[in-house]
């Protein structure tokens, strides 16, 4: 159970003489957000045109949507259309009056009630090289939408994670007296999408596509998988004009998975019946020297995430690069990289990344920016794990803070699995390692908070509650990421790449999916005097529009003389995922 929680700052009095001058702690009652109409985006009319404009969108699911193919050769389609109107149809050619455009087969699927899922695949496209598409609404053929390949020899991709549209739906702004509700928190956070893309592509206008590492949209059923009530979050998610033009590959998040409209919208190639949800399960792709693993790991059969990661690889035998991506951030810094649902996780899946020699894993699920060292060989000390009702406890002061809990974050440390191989220019050459990524909210529809202490495998970390982008640039020899903020296009960390000068990357004997016990437990990390830790770590400035509930800028200040360090916890509160 991967449980989202909201963790305010406090002090809890553990096993070490403890002195306080004063405590004040001010708990909001709900996460960070970006308030869409106070941004500097929504000056000039624009907040206003997109509010009319949103009346008409929102109860349109009929926008395309565009997916990365089995390779840069490929384009996948999909896209909703009414039940009553006959077979639908899309064309695609070099020309823009379309006078050379070629019909392609399409597949339909029964969708939402009154409609139908459609897809369709084009092949043999050509790098570099402009062309465009149409589609029937209504029996009428759409205006031409342009599509331009481009380069795979070095290329570039866009980097988000949680877009959660509509995730801002139980908050309250400032001076507000009641929730916004589905229907202005999708309207807010899609205006903010809409805005981290088009800030993204203003820099980086050859974009190959984006890759999302989960929660697409906010709303789900557990109970029900054709829950369809996020409807309305995939229209607001699609509305981005970006899109129109521009691939996205996408992780099935937490908040995707329950449902079976995720699929509908999404064309995924190199689908599996493996690591199935009601969403889907695992896929891969290619683009260029690089090899794309999407496992869908809400779903946590080990074994046939390792099948896919297996069949990939030998698909793509030659493929330079190798990036995984996964939604739950198991090396990350924010709220969620204690749980011991994410740090099992992680546990299982590093021996089949390790062994398979995967160069970076790219996730989100923490709403907040973290990029690790190097790492490699990371053991679970299982005599110092906790349950997931014990962790609870602890976190909601049931259970006082002992050194059973201090051990257990202790060893989640991972100090043996560290490799110090960076330079002062930022960059690793021949890592024998991993890089794991950690995307912050590509929306502002919700912002964890870090954890107070900055956890040792932690090269970077960032939260100023202002959606982010990374732009990761790819080629023979290098693969590279930059990352920055949407207000300013500033860059919130240093760039870093990892530069290979080998041309060695075959593939180890595949490895059980199941870890082994270690017999060493991780060494413990020495008690220290903590300091409260500013949520950003690398930048003092706020973003505009940036807000938490009943916002009135009441300040946490808690003075701790002595305490172990892993003696800092958190008051509990639980969200519904």
């Amino acid at each position: 159970m991967l449980k989202l929680r909201k963790n305010a700052i406090a002090a809890i009095l553990v096993a070490a003489v403890l002195t306080t001058t004063g405590v004040s702690v001010f708990a909001s009652d709900n996460d960070g957000w970006t308030d869409a109409s106070q941004t500097q985006s929504a000056k000039d009319g624009k907040w206003t045109q997109w509010c009319a404009d949103w009346e008409t969108i929102k109860s349109d699911p009929i926008q395309m949507s565009l997916t990365t193919g089995k390779n840069a050769t490929e384009l996948n389609f999909a896209w909703y259309s009414k039940e009553t109107e006959t077979t639908p149809k899309l064309k695609i050619g070099n020309n823009k009056d379309m006078n050379d455009a070629k019909e392609l087969g399409v597949v339909v699927t029964p969708a939402a009630s009154g409609y139908k899922s459609n897809k369709a695949t084009v092949t043999n496209l050509k790098e570099n090289t402009t062309y465009y598409y149409s589609y029937q609404v209504a029996g009428n053929w759409t205006s031409a939408t342009i599509y331009k390949t481009q380069s795979t020899k070095s290329f570039n991709f866009l980097y988000v994670g949680d877009p959660q549209i509509g995730s801002s739906s139980s908050n309250t702004a400032k001076g507000a007296s009641a929730e916004q509700g589905q229907d202005n928190a999708v309207r807010n956070d899609s205006f903010n999408w809409n805005n981290t893309l088009d800030t993204a592509l203003k820099s980086h206008p050859n974009t190959s596509f984006v890759l999302s590492a989960g929660d697409q949209i906010q709303s789900s059923d557990k109970k029900n998988p054709v829950y369809t009530g996020n409807e309305i979050e995939y229209a607001g998610y699609l509305s981005a004009k970006a899109l129109k033009s521009l691939p996205v590959s996408t992780a099935i998040g937490n908040h995707d998975s329950p449902n079976t409209n995720y699929s509908l919208h999404f064309n995924n190639p190199n689908t599996s019946n493996l690591g199935l949800t009601p969403a889907g399960g695992d896929y891969f792709y290619s683009y260029g020297n690089a090899l794309f693993i999407m496992l869908n790991t809400n779903n946590t059969n080990m074994a046939e995430h390792q099948k896919v990661v297996e069949q990939a690889i030998k698909s793509n035998p030659n493929a330079k690069w190798r990036i995984a991506t996964i939604h739950q951030d198991i090396y990350g810094s924010g709220e969620h990289s204690n749980e011991p649902d994410i740090i099992n996780l992680r546990y299982q899946l590093l021996p089949i990344f390790e062994k398979n020699k995967i160069d970076a894993v790219l996730t989100g699920h923490d709403h907040t920016y973290s990029r690790s060292l190097i790492l490699k060989g990371g053991v679970q000390d299982t005599s110092k794990a906790i349950t997931n009702d014990e962790y609870d406890d602890y976190i909601d002061g049931k259970t006082p803070i002992d050194s059973k809990y201090n051990n257990y974050l202790s060893s989640i440390e991972d100090t043996n699995a560290m490799q110090d191989i960076s330079n002062s220019s930022g960059s690793v050459t021949n890592p024998q390692g991993i890089l794991y990524m950690t995307a912050n909210s590509g929306s502002g529809s919700k912002y964890y908070d870090l954890v107070p202490h900055k956890q040792s495998y932690i090269a970077a970390r960032w939260q100023e509650d202002v959606p982010t982008y990374s732009n990761i640039e790819i080629n023979d020899t290098k693969f590279t990421i930059n990352t920055y903020r949407t207000d300013t296009n500033e860059k919130i960390d240093n760039t870093y790449s990892i530069i290979k000068t080998t041309k060695d990357i075959t593939p180890s004997t595949p490895v059980a999916a199941t870890p082994t016990t270690p017999t060493q437990a991780a060494p413990s990390i020495p008690a220290v005097t903590p300091m409260v830790e500013p949520k950003n770590e690398t930048n003092s400035s706020a973003g505009i529009g940036s807000v938490k509930a009943g916002d009135n800028n009441s300040a946490s200040t808690v003075v701790i003389l002595t305490i172990s360090l892993v003696g800092i916890a958190y008051i509990n509160k639980r969200k519904s995922y």
